[in-house]
């Protein structure tokens, strides 16, 4: 490994460090509440997160139409957690989370998300299904229009009310966007971009948040910039987190990592720790 890929690492590691104390500080809701009642984050009313349930799920693949695996992936996702699908060989973390947001056909098994279990999927064009975001450089910006009107699209109602043109600017200030909102998509850099996508994501108030991993395509320190904006939100809104990733130093920004490979989960792991982020990175190579 050259002395610019370690630099990543060690930057990727302290960003984490120092992302994660922020949000043991900020006791995001479902778990433990804080000690401080006035440390508290914002958080939206009603539930504070979509319970996710995967019973026996396998996913259709184009190049294969017969099922090979006498087993699918089972897991439980308790409401307001971040979750990493880390998938470094292949794109199963990547159809995985198409499948739980309604994208991907399920060929086998169930994917319950807030108690509703769905078996087929929505048409590719989708983005969002009721409670749950898909969050994905696969979606990209209106390049031709604003910020503003591209955070329009995200909209059930086509046509914001007054409400939700406050609601946008809340989000575009929360997210370090808010200077950018009349400027066109093709004048912005890759990580003001991925700014718009999360307050995009944002608007609807999600329960849960499938997102594809930002960092492929930014520098170092833009992606950490974006990785760090990205638990700050799950923080703040106590949305779930379902966070798809081939990087182990993303997967270490979340509470859980879920390990997957050829359609199976090779590892389970809560994220309790500074050590286990410090051995498991130090091993990337």
């Amino acid at each position: 490994m050259g002395r610019a890929d370690g630099d990543d690492r060690a930057d990727a590691v302290v960003s984490y460090l120092s992302s994660r104390a922020r949000r043991q500080r900020e006791q995001p809701v479902g778990l433990d509440p804080p000690t401080d009642e006035g440390s508290a984050p914002h958080t939206p009313a009603g539930s504070p997160g979509a319970a996710v349930t995967l019973t026996d799920v396998r996913v259709w693949r184009r190049n294969d139409p017969t099922p090979t695996l006498a087993t699918g992936i089972s897991l439980r996702v308790a409401p307001g957690q971040s979750v990493a699908l880390y998938g470094p060989a292949d794109a199963t973390a990547v159809e995985l989370l198409d499948a739980i947001v309604g994208r991907r056909r399920v060929r086998h098994g169930q994917v319950t998300v807030h108690g509703t279990a769905h078996r087929l999927g929505v048409p590719a064009s989708e983005r969002c299904r009721g409670d749950r975001w898909l969050q994905s450089g696969r979606f990209p910006l209106l390049p031709s229009r604003s910020v503003t009107s591209n955070m329009v699209t995200a909209l059930r109602a086509r046509r914001p009310d007054a409400t939700a043109r406050a609601r946008i600017a809340e989000l575009l200030v929360i997210t370090g966007a808010a200077h950018l909102a009349a400027r066109r998509v093709d004048t912005l850099s890759a990580e003001q971009q991925w700014r718009i996508l999360i307050a995009r994501a944002m608007l609807n108030e999600p329960q849960l948040v499938a997102a594809d991993d930002p960092s492929p395509g930014l520098d170092s320190r833009a992606a950490a910039h974006v990785l760090d904006l990205l638990m700050d939100a799950q923080a703040r809104f106590a949305f779930t987190l379902l966070l798809a990733t081939r990087r182990l130093a993303t997967a270490a920004r979340c509470d859980r990592v879920v390990g997957l490979v050829d359609g199976q989960v090779t590892m389970d792991e809560l994220i309790d720790d500074d050590a286990w982020t410090r051995g498991r990175v130090d091993r990337i190579g």
